[in-house]
């Protein structure tokens, strides 16, 4: 009979998996494609059905809103994941990076999926003042997660300080540009007109 106490203390150990670059790699991989497969499901279309594919579509009113890889509220995706890094490295500072950031974009495709739902879509559209909303497509909300990773990535790399001018920048910014964004749009929701 072979020894095999020198191998099982490392699957004894927690978090043995997910210490491996691949594992990660494959579960960030499946949450992506379970957003997918669920906004497919859900009869989001892949790209835009207005016939244009585009980086950026700045106008909220157009038809490429919420369709397009980023538009003005893929900042507000970035300062989600600002967010999300703020709160998983109080809530859990002694898990790796490699952790809060699968949380992160875990957190970002759940969201994505929820968002698009009817009753949050008509929750938006059905708001006082704000742009006409009919979901996203496949490819929005690909970008959406890509912005929240960003975020996340972008508020670990700076004091805390520069995420809170950021974040203050990001919301001004919104507002200014497009009468939108986290304040105003929460405001609406519950029923202010501003």
């Amino acid at each position: 009979m072979t020894d095999l106490a020198p191998v099982l203390p490392r699957f004894r150990h927690r978090g043995f998996l997910l210490r491996r670059p691949l594992v990660l790699a494959a579960i960030a991989l499946l949450s992506l494609l379970t957003m997918l497969a669920w906004l497919r499901f859900m009869g989001r279309p892949w790209v835009c059905e207005c016939g244009t594919i585009a980086i950026w579509d700045g106008d909220p009113h157009s038809p490429g809103a919420s369709q397009q890889f980023a538009d003005w509220y893929s900042f507000l995706h970035v300062a989600l994941g600002m967010g999300l890094y703020a709160a998983l490295s109080r809530l859990r500072p002694h898990w790796p990076l490699s952790w809060t950031l699968l949380l992160a974009i875990g957190s970002s495709a759940i969201w994505e999926m929820v968002e698009n739902t009817s009753f949050v879509v008509a929750m938006f559209d059905g708001a006082a003042g704000a742009p006409s909303y009919s979901g996203d497509s496949v490819l929005n909300a690909f970008g959406d997660t890509v912005f929240v990773t960003l975020g996340f990535v972008f508020a670990r790399a700076v004091p805390r300080w520069v995420s809170l001018l950021a974040l203050a920048a990001i919301e001004a910014s919104i507002a200014f540009a497009i009468q939108d964004g986290f304040i105003l749009g929460t405001l609406r929701v519950f029923g202010v007109s501003v």
